[in-house]
């Protein structure tokens, strides 16, 4: 009985920790996008400013 426990307890905090995990690198992909766009932004702007086409 104890044993069925812990391995369900165990089996749940496997879960949690892969859906914090999950999340974390989807805020982490999120992240990059965003600064890759606000790098494009940047490099066109400049591009502009200088006269480049």
């Amino acid at each position: 009985m104890i044993r069925y426990l812990l391995t369900s307890i165990l089996m749940i905090m496997i879960f949690i920790m892969i859906i914090i995990i999950e999340g974390f690198l989807l805020k982490l992909l999120y992240l990059t996008n965003s600064i890759s766009n606000y790098a494009v932004v940047i490099v066109n702007g400049s591009r502009r400013l200088l006269g480049i086409p």
